[in-house]
């Protein structure tokens, strides 16, 4: 079935539109549409389909390996899906300039292919791809996301445009049109209603199936019993400013209530930042220009991230992005943008712009009480300014404890961050945060757990800093002068020991990394550059030389609609059934059939009649020949086609008879 005309082209200009490959897509419904224009078409056999669909299945493959390669996420999928109208082009266009109305079914499926070679006397199975192709648009167009009522709007005029030329003519147009808008409004509100309820069941599950940072809870190894062992996969990479301090920390959360040996952040909801006009640059907070700036190079893992930011992060630019939401512990999350994002980070250090401390940033968990009490009254914290408590913490710290991955049972009466600070005296970077939030809160000053990653190793090879996932790292806030500070009392020596941790082969592995980090930037590079602008190179050699094979093919002026028509009513299966004239006859007798009546229900009527000038013996055995003549796809033998009109001549002379 064949859709109406320039649908196929108003499809295309509308993904082009969702996907912003318009220019691409005015060509391709051009070459579409233009077949309706043109009055030649070529003579393709099977075998010159079968090429086709092979062409345009090694592309689609290519293109899935290559999306695949470069951004190992559900990601790639959808960005796939956004090109398939171009993937499958030359198969349709093979078909509307074709002398053919449809493909055989096996220049699509393989199986089908091999099983067409066997001898048999079946006529080949033909499909049109019009709809299917129509369909592919759509779905290629909800792939590109852009969540606007705009989507949905041309979806409707589409459907309609589609549906209106099938409808049924025993019905009103004005009821198919109101019915037609009714289930428009329907399915504007419910997919509406949906997206809503995704997003509230998102924010009561608080990301507990999310791999990446969660902005409302942190799981620490407190009170875990073995060795940590942490993978050197380099994670993302940082390119510093000439007034950036080194090391450096990137926070991705924080929070303020510790129970049973894991953080959380109460009352941590995000609001939405809102980008600036050129959609790419995101301003966190009112601030002049600042002079430190950091560029951060990191993946975009399932569509969704937190990301790294120094304290004192007011802008963020070069980061296209469809949404950004930040809560007022520092976490910014962003979704639906590239799988590789490089985004410039401009930051003043002194300056901080999470919420402000309240009681909840000066709780004590009983639990841990008696051992905090004890360390604050050696260190004699109560009675001391901020700056110098800060001073005797980090001294206790540093001269009193020592870093190690390896956590041993403790007491059996203390708990595991009570064994850390009165007996053991040894642990990892959450344990050092963690007490030193507890102690900081007990001395009156206000502190919050803070967690993301340790900027310390720089590459010679990249010739900026790389981030493993061994460097990730947990510090404290704490608030004093009027504003929260990063304060890390975990000892300097922790970054020694997992570097001495790792392989040998290390070197091979960040060499593997680099190539695979460069790959990802130049494609996700030219994505936001227009990589329409290369397809080009693709598609000008492609067309050229499927045109010359054409060119080179039987051409056949195209007919005149009402030629076509007469033509395929000529090769139409049975349509030369001597049956016709039997219906004609009782037509003639005043035994009209209805339209949507078929003729085994047709001859039963009459026959309910009993009218005596109708002999209907013999009618239903011509009838049962006459159905396998028009559809059966073997057709009927020559014998029984002269069965048929013998037995048809038959009955019009015994119907004379009578008469």
């Amino acid at each position: 079935m064949k859709t109406p005309p320039f649908l196929l082209g108003a499809s295309l200009i509308f993904w082009g539109w969702q996907t912003g490959l318009w220019p691409l897509a005015a060509i391709m419904a051009l070459v579409l549409e233009g077949s309706r224009l043109i009055k030649l078409s070529w003579n393709l056999s099977p075998s010159d389909f079968n090429r086709v669909s092979d062409l345009c299945t090694l592309v689609l493959v290519g293109m899935f390996v290559y999306l695949f390669v470069s951004n190992r996420s559900a990601m790639a999928i959808l960005v796939l899906l956004q090109w398939l109208p171009l993937t499958l082009l030359p198969l349709l266009a093979a078909q509307v300039y074709s002398t053919r109305d449809s493909i055989e079914i096996s220049a699509l499926f393989l199986v089908f292919r091999r099983k067409s070679r066997k001898p048999r006397n079946n006529q080949p199975v033909g499909i049109s791809l019009d709809f299917a192709y129509f369909g592919i648009c759509i779905l290629s167009a909800s792939a590109a996301n852009m969540r606007t009522p705009w989507f949905y709007v041309g979806l409707i005029v589409l459907s309609v445009w589609a549906l209106w030329f099938a409808r049924s003519r025993r019905f009103s147009p004005i009821l198919w049109a109101s019915l037609f808008v009714f289930v428009g409004f329907v399915g504007y509100f419910g997919q509406v209603g949906l997206h809503g309820l995704q997003t509230v069941l998102e924010k009561k599950t608080l990301g507990w199936f999310i791999e990446d940072a969660d902005p409302y809870r942190a799981s620490t190894a407190i009170g875990d019993v073995g060795s940590l062992k942490l993978s050197h996969r380099i994670l993302f990479r940082i390119k510093p400013g000439p007034e950036c301090d080194h090391p450096m920390l990137l926070r991705e959360a924080s929070y303020n209530v510790y129970r049973s040996s894991m953080w959380f952040a109460s009352h941590a909801d995000f609001k939405t930042v809102h980008p600036e006009p050129d959609g790419a640059t995101w301003k966190l907070f009112p601030c002049q220009d600042v002079d430190k700036v950091i560029i951060v190079s990191a993946s975009l893992e399932k569509g969704k991230s937190l990301l790294k930011l120094p304290i004192g992060a007011s802008k963020i630019a070069n980061l296209p992005v469809l949404k950004m939401v930040r809560n007022q512990f520092g976490a910014v999350k962003v979704e639906e943008g590239p799988g590789l994002m490089t985004y410039q980070v401009s930051f003043e250090p002194d300056a901080s712009f999470d919420g402000p401390p309240n009681e909840t940033d000066l709780n004590l968990p009983e639990k841990e009480m008696p051992a905090i009490t004890e360390i604050v009254r050696e260190l004699e914290l109560r009675s001391k300014p901020p700056r110098e408590v800060l001073k005797r913490v980090a001294a206790f710290f540093e001269d009193n404890f020592k870093y190690s991955l390896n956590l041993d049972k403790g007491g059996a009466n203390l708990t595991p961050m009570a064994n850390f600070l009165i007996r053991s005296r040894s642990g990892h970077c959450e344990y050092f945060a963690s007490a030193t939030v507890l102690l900081l809160r007990a001395a009156g000053i206000p502190a919050r757990y803070a967690t993301g990653y340790s900027v310390q190793e720089f590459s010679k090879l990249e010739s900026r800093f790389v981030v493993r996932e061994r460097h990730a790292h947990a510090w404290v806030l704490v608030h004093v002068e009027g504003a929260w500070r990063d304060f890390d009392t975990t000892p300097c020596s922790w970054s020694g020991i997992e570097q001495d941790a790792a392989s040998v082969f290390q070197p091979l592995f960040d060499i593997w990394s680099w190539f695979a980090f460069k790959f990802s930037a130049w494609r996700w590079r030219e994505r936001q550059e227009g990589l329409g602008r290369y397809i080009w190179l693709i598609l000008i050699p492609l067309i050229l030389l499927i045109a010359r094979r054409l060119y080179s093919r039987d051409r056949l002026k195209r007919p005149r609609p009402e030629e076509e028509k007469d033509a395929r009513v000529e090769i139409k299966s049975g349509a030369d059934s001597e049956f016709y004239m039997v219906e004609k006859r009782l037509t003639d007798l005043g035994y009209a059939r209805f339209p949507w009546e078929p003729l085994s229900n047709w001859i039963k009527r009459i026959e309910e009649v009993h009218s005596s000038s109708v002999s209907t013996e013999t009618l239903h055995s011509i009838l049962a020949l006459h159905y396998r003549y028009r559809f059966d796809p073997n057709g009927i033998t020559m014998p029984e086609k002269a069965t048929l009109k013998s037995e048809v001549r038959e009955w019009l002379e015994h119907q004379r008879d009578d008469k």
